[in-house]
């Protein structure tokens, strides 16, 4: 059979464009990305209203210093392109009713901090890090074991005892078996919504690996997020591979039990239909297995249910003035109502309610880039109270939709300003997203903006491997490995090294190690503009 590319990836997020710039530069494969928005990217694209640019999902990724392994890898996928400066030393601020905790980027500055300020759990807080890194290594051990061939992956498996023991309990099992300090308890796991379950849903596993992503500190794209995609589009383009906007695949065609390539739809209603040798999909693993294949090929996907539905409300901020009038320095606040996650976390059925908690993130304070001040303020949300206009279209839901989005930035605002006075003085302008929104570009059932939800059931049976059911299809992105930027990188890295063969991710790693990448490499600028007027 003759195929027209060796490879098709479907969606352009993080976790495709890993893939696929990895596959173009050591293997020489002719690539095909299809994105069904009008920009690429996923969520590390950007718009911009009224002069104002918004990153959509990146607010800070971690292990960008150089010389780290992550910041190796993403400077191969990138060829150099992508410039990460790093945020101040207090990157997060964690801030509840009556304290507010500061996480430095440097470890022993943090745990002191804490230890200061819970004496009495001195012993508890020291054991804690050292079982968030055994964990974290446990997870890297399995990654890298489902890469192995079954004889050699299942000693490895069977030694992971902190996978066995740690990873797949869940996180509140955890703080309750070691702690006995209820605030020191929330504090911990102050950055939940970085992964969407709170500490009685969340498995340890994922909570260690975010906590332990930013212990060396945070960091962020010079230029925006946007960056990302412009460094790697022409990359894959100037292999004699292709990137198309405004493609929705509708179907990943099997024949004789073997992924051959996908049909769908363009901007302009035309059908399209490409082949490949290798089919890779970065649209999440319940479209994937429950939308985009044939019936007779179509698979249950556990944790989709909807007492686990994670989406989000955003707010985008433009300013009149720096921000800095009122002290922020390019910080992150997590602005918690309680100490209760889990009521935070039921909170997200009601948005009309109290908010159970607000994170706050600076772009333009991270950026020195930036033309205009702006700055992103995020909670948790349900799809359920937003069901009633499922199914409308985005920017053609209705007034009473528009209305009810006011009523969430006003209540999203309020709070922030309860903690801030004055911020809301500085508000030039404000637009607000939900899952809807979400739902409407991603193709992510209610807007789940965390893939499949990672509680110790899901992380007990998760394979990490790249492979389905499905001969030559593939899964990129986070539901190989874990939510968020990096998540999503490193599973577009495992994805590209299991194609590649036996030796794959140590042929990465090699070329990763080179340092012929230089990150103060002028980036390429990519069309992308956004149309002139979108009805």
């Amino acid at each position: 059979m003759s195929f027209d590319y060796d490879a098709i990836i479907i969606g352009s997020g993080m976790g495709g464009l890993a893939t696929a710039s990895l596959l173009t530069q050591l293997k020489g494969f002719k690539v095909l990305v299809l994105e069904k928005h009008f920009k690429v990217g996923g969520f590390t694209h950007t718009f911009s209203r009224h002069g104002y640019k918004f990153d959509v999902g990146v607010h800070y990724v971690g292990e960008m210093q150089p010389g780290s392994r992550s910041r190796q890898l993403f400077d191969l996928v990138s060829g150099g392109a992508v410039d990460w400066a790093p945020l101040p030393d207090i990157y997060d601020k964690f801030v509840y009713p009556d304290f507010t905790v500061c996480a430095s980027n440097n470890r022993a500055v943090y745990i002191n901090e804490l230890v200061n300020r819970f004496p009495h759990e001195k012993s508890a807080i020291h054991k804690y890090f050292k079982d968030i890194d055994a964990v974290n290594l446990s997870i890297q051990t399995k990654t890298t074991a489902s890469l192995l061939p079954g004889v050699l992956a299942a000693p490895v498996n069977a030694f992971n005892s902190a996978f066995n023991k740690l990873a797949i309990i869940s996180t509140a099992d955890y703080l309750n078996a070691n702690f006995k300090d209820n605030k020191l308890k929330a504090v911990l796991v102050s950055q939940w919504g970085d992964y969407g379950l709170p500490p009685s849903l969340s498995s340890f596993a994922i909570h260690a690996l975010i906590a332990t992503h930013f212990l060396n500190g945070a960091f962020y794209p010079t230029g925006s997020a946007e960056t990302i995609a412009q460094s790697i589009v022409p990359i894959i383009k100037g292999a004699g591979g292709d990137v198309l906007v405004n493609h929705g695949v509708e179907e990943i065609l099997v024949k004789n039990g073997t992924a051959c390539g996908v049909t769908g739809k363009d901007q302009s209603g035309t059908t399209f239909r490409f082949t490949a040798r290798h089919i890779i999909s970065n649209a999440g693993i319940y479209p994937t297995f429950q939308k985009l294949l044939p019936e007779n090929y179509k698979l249950a996907v556990p944790g989709f249910t909807e007492d686990l539905d994670a989406s989000s409300i955003s707010i985008y901020i433009g300013f009149k003035r720096s921000p800095k009038e009122l002290g922020f320095q390019g910080e992150n606040h997590w602005l918690h109502s309680s100490y209760d996650h889990d009521a935070e976390y039921a909170a997200r059925n009601n948005p009309e309610g109290k908010p159970g908690f607000a994170y706050l993130s600076f772009a333009s304070l991270k950026d020195r880039l930036a033309e205009k001040h702006t700055a992103q303020v995020i909670t948790i949300a349900s799809a359920a109270p937003f069901k009633q206009w499922q199914n409308t279209a985005w920017k053609k839901r209705g007034s009473e939709y528009e209305q009810y989005k006011e009523r969430l930035t006003e209540n999203l605002l309020a709070m922030i300003e309860s903690r801030y006075a004055g911020f809301r003085d500085l508000v030039d302008y404000c637009e607000l997203s939900t899952p809807l929104t979400v739902e409407s570009f991603t193709g992510h059932p209610g807007g789940r903006i965390y893939g499949q939800p990672m509680t110790p059931q899901v992380v007990a049976s998760r394979s990490f491997k790249p492979d389905t059911h499905v001969k030559n299809l593939y899964l990129t992105g986070t539901d190989i490995l874990a939510p968020g930027v990096m998540g999503a990188f490193m599973g577009g890295v495992f994805c590209a090294a299991r194609i590649m063969g036996s030796f794959g991710l140590a042929e990465i790693m090699t070329a990763a190690s080179s340092s012929r990448y230089s990150p103060t490499k002028q980036v390429t600028e990519v069309d992308q503009r956004e149309p002139q007027k979108v009805n």
